[in-house]
C-alpha cells in the first residue's frame, strides 16, 4: 500500500514538472517569435476582421481541469486578432505579454461534443486547443475556412 501511495505521488510530481516545462516552452516560443509594433502596423490596416478572447482548454498532451487548462506561468485568457491573411495571438504572463503572428493554415476548427467548436492552433512544437465564446463560434468558423 505504501508503494502505491509513493508511486502516485511520484506520478503527480512528474506531471507537475512536465507541465511547468511545457508552459515555459510555450512562453519561450512566444518570446522568440514576438512581433513588435514597429515591425508591422497591422491594427491600422483594412484587413482587420475581428477580435476574440480565447480560453485554453488543453496544452499539448496536458489535461484540463473542469474544461479549462490551469496554468501556473501565464494567464489563461489569450487574445486573438483576426486579419484576412494571418492572425495575431497574444499570451499574457504576470511579467509581460507576447504577440506572435500565426498563418491562417496553422488554425483549424475541431468539433467537440462537450465544448462545441474549438480552435486548434499549431505553433512550432505546441498544439493549443481553445474554447471559443458561444457568440463567436460561427464567425470564427467562417473566418478560418
Amino acid at each position: 500500500m505504501f508503494v502505491v501511495a509513493v508511486l502516485i505521488i511520484v506520478l503527480f510530481i512528474t506531471l507537475f514538472l512536465m507541465g511547468i516545462q511545457r508552459e515555459q516552452g510555450l512562453i519561450n516560443t512566444f518570446r522568440d517569435n514576438e512581433i513588435l509594433d514597429s515591425e508591422t502596423a497591422v491594427q491600422n490596416t483594412d484587413d482587420f476582421v475581428n477580435y476574440v478572447e480565447l480560453t485554453l482548454i488543453n496544452l499539448d498532451f496536458l489535461p484540463s481541469y473542469r474544461g479549462e487548462y490551469q496554468s501556473l506561468l501565464f494567464n489563461n485568457k489569450f487574445q486573438m486578432e483576426c486579419y484576412r491573411e494571418f492572425n495575431i495571438l497574444t499570451l499574457n504572463t504576470t511579467i509581460s505579454s507576447y504577440r506572435i503572428k500565426i498563418p491562417k493554415d496553422a488554425c483549424s476548427i475541431k468539433k467537440d461534443i462537450f465544448s462545441g467548436k474549438c480552435l486548434k492552433i499549431s505553433i512550432k512544437q505546441h498544439n493549443l486547443l481553445f474554447k471559443l465564446p458561444n457568440e463567436m463560434q460561427n464567425i470564427i468558423y467562417i473566418d478560418v475556412k
